[in-house]
């Protein structure tokens, strides 16, 4: 006998009813539980009631997300929400979703994560901003650490900040300290953790946070939301997303599954790594199975678990358009592995030797100042770029070098005498897999990090505002005394579209470690926010201080884990996230009917007559008012 309870009122169902509900896989799918039709009469006295005569012309308004339970002797069916489709003369048409399906609904109509109460900070000093710059999330839910309101650069390729630069909480930038202050009279303004953002827009849906591995994860839990929004409440710190893309792009991004269950209303944050990694076996043996095992071979795989051609969805910066080449013009440049050549102090390969001396035919010149030679200059009017091959790691023992490459190319960015420069290329650059015509654009995308400049070359990255209250991004300094027509052709930066968010890991308060330069006592404390632990300083030399070879410094953040959000890196995300220890053929789907006298969780994996397979989905019957025995499963083959 099936029973349908609609807020705690029983709906009269038809003694003969007939109907179907799935329950689906959210590794495979972004769906959960959810019948289809059901179809209820309201000639009947209790249900006209229940429904508020609905069918009558006069009734315009509808009951909206209602708790809706269908029962069977065995136990609770499905408990969800329900959802009116159809209303004709005398009946309703409904469905129940659970689950993530029910997340799915309550999310996707139209509802954006400003109509959300996020909550807000209640106070905020310099204070308390200090204070965030030592905690970490969950202690504190945002952190003041510094961004670059409007970065104000000296030139093509330049990354360090002019002083005219606008510092959202700013600090003071002292020689040597060894504490960070907060500076007074700056803009305070916060930058929230993702997992912040998550778990209050998971709380305001009316779910809980049972397992937020977005907030337990090392690298992960250190995600900020880097924006200029001038305000206290977390709904406008972030963009005005609908909440279903923001949960999504959090999905895509994290490599993660929002994992709903309909009895507790709990909400689980797994990482696909993880999904499988210690599981249950649901059994069913041979004898069980009804009829024919249909098999459909070269299916086109779930698009939600595959990430083929994946590329982040930049905005137009000049720095961006460094960041990630499109693939057709990454094709088109000729990508030199420079040999290793020996240098006199080991700080000369984070500087590029290497690179530099196979442009230059030979060891680059101390005394070369201004100009650069027109090797250089060739090389800049060429469409060439290199592999650096070999640095020190252990000293200036030259019997102790270590053959270690960076992972990306540099190219001759700026042959201006004041800053030439080799930038790095395509650091997050996109995914390629040419065997698959998929594409996925991630509009979470990493920050841009430049340079403040501290006291000559003491120097820390910060993040760019892309986002805010006023005029933010990027300003490159060489307008400064130029007319009409050359500023035309100036490099400042577009405004930057409001469908991107803008992440980086904030690191805490520390002398910015790195491997490519000491860090002598002089140095002092700074709150660092990066986007990968590599990075490469370029500076302007009007002076000619230096020589022209010695304008970018390759640095490796000293760190303990995976921080880096480049996509195709040995610790980027595709390697970190996005790649599954799940051995299964995705192009070959099972349709297998069996009988089970109990419910079984398809995020098992199903042992079948001795044959193991992971489960998309499974399809139930309700026939003449009773439950089936016979349960219709959707299966891949484990390799």
């Amino acid at each position: 006998m099936i029973k349908l309870f609609i807020d705690g009122s029983e709906v009269h169902l038809a003694a003969d009813i007939s109907l179907e509900f799935y329950d689906r896989n959210p590794f495979f799918t972004s769906e959960g539980q959810h019948t289809l039709d059901i179809d209820i009469s309201l000639d009947d006295p209790r249900n006209a009631v229940i429904y508020n005569a609905i069918h009558r012309i006069d009734i315009a308004k509808h009951p909206q997300n209602r708790s809706a339970i269908l029962y069977c002797e065995k136990g609770v069916i499905i408990k969800g929400t329900e959802i009116i489709l159809e209303i004709s003369d005398r009946n309703v048409k409904i469905q129940i979703a659970a689950g993530n399906s029910e997340l799915n609904f309550l999310t996707g109509s139209d509802k954006y994560i400003r109509d959300l109460d996020l909550g807000g900070i209640d106070e905020l000093s310099e204070s308390i901003a200090q204070d965030s710059l030592y905690a970490s999330y969950p202690t504190f839910d945002f952190v003041c650490c510094p961004v670059v309101a409007k970065a104000k650069l000296f030139g093509q390729g330049v990354n360090e900040l002019a002083a005219s630069s606008e510092v959202y909480n700013e600090i003071n930038e002292t020689e040597g300290a060894t504490s960070v202050t907060i500076k007074k009279g700056t803009t305070l303004c916060p930058q929230p953790y993702l997992a912040a953002i998550v778990r209050r827009v998971i709380t305001a849906l009316g779910y809980n946070i049972a397992n937020n591995i977005l907030g337990s994860h090392k690298e992960l839990s250190k995600l900020i939301f880097v924006h200029g929004y001038k305000t206290l409440k977390y709904n406008e710190m972030v963009e005005n997303w609908k909440v279903s893309d923001f949960i999504s792009e959090v999905e895509k991004l994290c490599g993660v599954r929002f994992l709903v269950d309909n009895n507790t209303k709990n909400v689980e944050v797994q990482t696909l790594r993880s999904y499988y990694s210690a599981t249950a076996v649901e059994i069913v043996n041979s004898a069980d199975i009804v009829g024919n095992v249909d098999k459909k071979y070269d299916q086109d795989p779930p698009d939600d678990i595959t990430y083929h051609n994946v590329s982040y969805k930049f905005p137009n910066t000049p720095i961006y358009k460094r960041y990630a080449l499109d693939a057709d013009f990454a094709q088109k440049i000729e990508y030199v592995k420079c040999p290793h050549k020996q240098a006199k102090y080991d700080m000369y390969y984070f500087e590029l030797w290497d690179v530099w001396s196979h442009i230059l035919g030979g060891d680059p010149e101390f005394n070369k100042r201004g100009a650069p030679p027109q090797k250089v200059v060739d090389s800049y009017h060429s469409m060439t770029a290199y592999y650096n091959r070999g640095f020190f790691l252990n000293g200036a023992d030259t019997s102790n070098i270590q053959a270690v490459g960076f992972e990306f190319p540099f190219a001759v960015w700026s042959v201006d005498s004041d800053f030439t420069n080799l930038a790095m290329i395509n650091q997050f650059g996109p995914r390629v897999d040419e065997s698959n015509t998929d594409k996925t654009e991630l509009k979470i995308v990493p920050i841009e990090n430049v340079f403040s400049q501290l006291r000559n070359y003491y120097s820390y990255p910060m993040p760019i505002v892309e986002n805010g209250d006023g005029d933010v991004g990027t300003v490159v300094d060489e307008n400064e005394g130029k007319g009409v027509a050359e500023r035309l052709f100036s490099d400042t930066s577009e405004a930057s579209a409001k469908d991107n968010m803008y992440v980086g890991f904030y690191m805490g308060v520390s002398k910015f470690e790195v491997i490519g330069e000491n860090r002598d006592n002089h140095y002092p404390v700074v709150p660092v926010t990066i986007n990968s632990r590599l990075q490469v300083r370029t500076r302007r030399d009007a002076a000619h201080t230096y020589p022209f070879w010695e304008h970018q410094t390759v640095r490796i953040v000293k760190a303990d884990g995976n921080y880096d959000l480049s996509i195709n890196s040995s610790t980027g995300m595709y390697n970190t996230y996005w790649s599954t220890n799940v051995d299964v053929d995705l192009t070959t789907v099972y349709t297998i009917r069996f009988r089970t006298v109990q419910r079984r969780d398809v995020r098992r994996i199903f042992n079948i007559a001795n044959q193991k397979f992971y489960c998309q989905q499974l399809k139930y019957e309700v026939v003449d008012g009773e439950l089936s025995d016979v349960v219709e499963g959707t299966f891949y083959p484990l390799k």
